[in-house]
């Protein structure tokens, strides 16, 4: 009797396990989406088909041996790039969705696409359905090894992916995450001659980007590549090391003071850089055209050897190159990379960053030293020569958004017609004829209406809205200069908003006016300070899924690291303290999906701090701002507000006052659309304003986020 029950009761829990299994099979295969169910609406216009790309990808795939069953396509060129080259655009070949942060993973029978919450609209609106879309950060979203286990039931499976475009530190996490789910199931890296998507994008591939590189003047630079050579060498010194491997696009052109156009709005040149103690390798695309050709900048007074104090061929005197006078120019080839990798991993430790890739690792993985780039670092610390540069290059661009700002506003009111599309272009054509400019820092996104809520949207001629005055208008945009990067967002309303557009709004700008008030100990990280920015917002229950900053370069990327102001789960390898004299966007928002979109970015630069009191014996940071664009003041509920908000804003209009009013003298229609915006507030908060943000709440919370760190 005892046994039969026993019995029963095993049978009973297999069941309950089989059917657990099932339904989390289920819910880890589903992929009902809009416009793919039988009886659905016809889908968006925006989708892409990659029917036959998916077909001609899993052919390739089928042909590396047949031992692999899936393969996965990251954003990532072998440069750890956030924009790669157009040749190097893969996952968004073969998936659709161009935004720039997704993972593609494709096996023989299904596709799923894992992206964040910035682009989660735009792909279901760009996916067609032979794609499962993977809104990560949310709770019922498996897992890329999650999802692949479920999928991968063949007893043995592998899983490939291009070891020179993914990172060695996120591969092995992956592999480990993979292996510890099923036994059977191997991540394995393939080499990139056997990349399926290059193998099946034979029709239609831009080919890979060679433009000029310019020399960046040393009036812009500030240091001589000469002088950062000899710095890093001796952090190479430092770490025991013998050579240092440089493979991120920034970190090459910083170095050499050298700026490219290989990728589209970054100044970047595609390139690695191998510096040893007694040898600097450079290696470049088609490096006998572009060391000799003549400079087509008009800043630029040398050619490229010459700059490098190289010969026309690229070698260097054994002695100027010990003595870091001469860059040995090499051509580009991430094979040859490797094998000189190799090479000197056979008599000295190289060191290689966490963004390294798998194949850089590979290569000199028993002779290597892994730890943080010293490049990251000393690039976003801007000296002197780059803050002043940073200063003068938002001024102008500031003066030309304002312009444009009270142009586009009196257009509207008198019924012009004007769209999200037409509106970009004209900015964007009015920020290129600014001194010193070089193109814009980043795609224009012009959102209106319920595209606004699209946090990276980009106005499409099939998405283009008309621009009216019964919504609210995002307009998020920056420009390159020879002398700073610069990036702002402000949202306008050209009508009349409702209180709860209003409302919104002003916590917006609360949460932005709080951050910039901040002043903190030196030490801490952006993740330990970004919840001071959402406070006013999680107040009332409103969210906004991205970061509230990120590091800006001086004519470099429009997000550089190593500093981030982002709430984050697992801190980052990389990740490094805020330090003064870096340049940060603080950009909190509010996206009402189908409705509308606020956000409101001002750029700011860390700077030291003198506190009342030096009880503490401890440096103090705070933010100084650097963009200097008024605020809505039709959007503003100023009832909300506490004092020192209302403090802080009158101080912002004031510097606007005395630093751009000067440069508008001859647009009448923009000095009295600034004017009208950065009026002394004499007002005080009513009693039901929203409480202080006081500086005991801001300390329980960095409190709090020390303790998680």
């Amino acid at each position: 009797m005892l046994n039969r029950m026993r019995c029963s009761m095993a049978l009973v829990w297999l069941l309950w396990l089989v059917t657990v299994q099932f339904e989390i099979l289920e819910a880890l295969t589903s992929h009902t989406r809009p416009g793919c169910e039988q009886g659905d609406q016809p889908p968006p216009s925006t989708r892409v088909n990659t029917t036959s790309r998916l077909a001609s990808f899993r052919a390739a795939l089928a042909e590396i041996d047949g031992s692999f069953q899936a393969f996965i396509v990251g954003s990532e060129d072998a440069h750890d790039s956030e924009y790669p080259t157009e040749y190097d655009q893969r996952r968004a070949y073969i998936s659709g969705f161009s935004g720039s942060s997704g993972t593609a993973v494709v096996t023989m029978s299904s596709a799923a696409l894992w992206t964040d919450g910035r682009y989660f609209l735009e792909a279901e609106q760009s996916l067609d359905c032979n794609w499962i879309l993977m809104r990560s950060g949310l709770t019922d979203t498996p897992a890329i090894e999650q999802w692949l286990n479920s999928q991968l039931l063949n007893e043995r499976s592998n899983v490939g992916i291009d070891k020179s475009l993914i990172s060695h530190s996120s591969f092995l996490s992956l592999q480990k995450k993979l292996a510890a789910l099923s036994q059977h199931h191997s991540l394995l890296p393939v080499d990139s001659i056997n990349n399926p998507v290059d193998r099946s994008w034979t029709v239609g591939r831009p080919p890979q980007a060679k433009n000029p590189i310019h020399a960046l003047d040393l009036k812009f630079a500030g240091v001589s590549w000469a002088d950062k050579i000899k710095a890093l060498r001796e952090n190479i010194t430092s770490k025991g090391a013998g050579a240092f491997v440089v493979n991120v696009l920034d970190e090459t052109a910083w170095l050499f003071n050298l700026r490219g156009s290989d990728v589209r709005f970054n100044p970047f040149f595609l390139s690695y850089a191998i510096v040893e103690l007694d040898r600097t390798r450079l290696y470049i695309l088609d490096k006998d055209t572009r060391l000799t050709a003549n400079p087509t900048d008009p800043e630029t007074k040398v050619k490229l050897a010459e700059h490098l104090q190289t010969s026309a061929s690229g070698t260097c005197e054994p002695s100027k190159a010990r003595e870091g006078t001469c860059v040995e120019v090499v051509e580009y080839n991430p094979i040859k990379v490797e094998e000189d990798l190799q090479l000197i991993a056979q008599s000295k430790q190289v060191w290689i960053t966490f963004s390294a890739s798998f194949a850089v690792y590979s290569a000199v993985q028993n002779s290597s030293l892994i730890a943080k780039s010293p490049l990251a670092i000393d690039k976003s610390v801007k000296n002197k020569i780059e803050r002043e540069g940073m200063q003068r290059a938002y001024n102008r661009d500031s003066a030309a958004l304002i312009k444009f700002l009270a142009f586009l506003e009196k257009e509207i009111k008198e019924g012009r017609h004007w769209t999200e599309v037409t509106a970009g272009a004209k900015l964007d054509e009015q920020r290129k004829k600014l001194e010193y400019n070089r193109g814009l820092s980043f795609e224009t996104i012009s959102g209106y209406s319920s595209n606004g809520a699209i946090i990276h949207y980009r106005p499409l001629n099939h998405t283009d809205k008309k621009i009216s005055t019964d919504s609210l208008y995002l307009l998020d945009s920056g420009g390159q200069y020879l002398d700073g990067t610069t990036d702002v967002t402000r949202t306008m309303h050209y009508g009349n908003p409702t209180n709860y557009e209003k409302e919104c709004y002003t916590r917006v700008l609360m949460s932005s006016i709080n951050l910039a008030m901040l002043k903190w100990p030196e030490g801490l990280y952006g993740r330990q300070i970004d919840a001071v920015a959402r406070y006013q917002l999680w107040d009332v229950g409103l969210v906004y899924r991205h970061g509230t900053g990120h590091g800006i370069g001086a004519y470099l990327s429009v997000h550089e690291g190593p500093g981030r102001i982002r709430i984050v789960q697992t801190p980052s390898a990389s990740d490094e303290p805020l330090r003064s004299y870096q340049f940060f966007s603080d950009e909190p928002g509010y996206y009402e999906d189908g409705e509308f979109g606020i956000r409101l970015e001002t750029v700011v630069m860390t700077s030291h701090f003198q506190p009342k009191y030096d009880t503490a014996k401890q440096l103090f940071l705070e933010f100084l701002p650097v963009q200097l664009v008024p605020f809505e003041t039709n959007l503003i509920e100023l009832s909300l507000m506490n004092h020192n908000q209302v403090k802080w804003l009158n101080e912002y209009n004031a510097k606007i006052r005395e630093t751009l009013l000067p440069l508008l003298t001859d647009d009448v229609l923009a000095t009295n659309w600034v004017n009208a915006r950065i009026k002394q507030i004499s007002i005080e908060p009513s009693a039901s304003s929203t409480p202080t943000l006081t500086i005991s709440t801001v300390l329980a919370i960095v409190t709090v986020l020390l303790a998680l760190h």
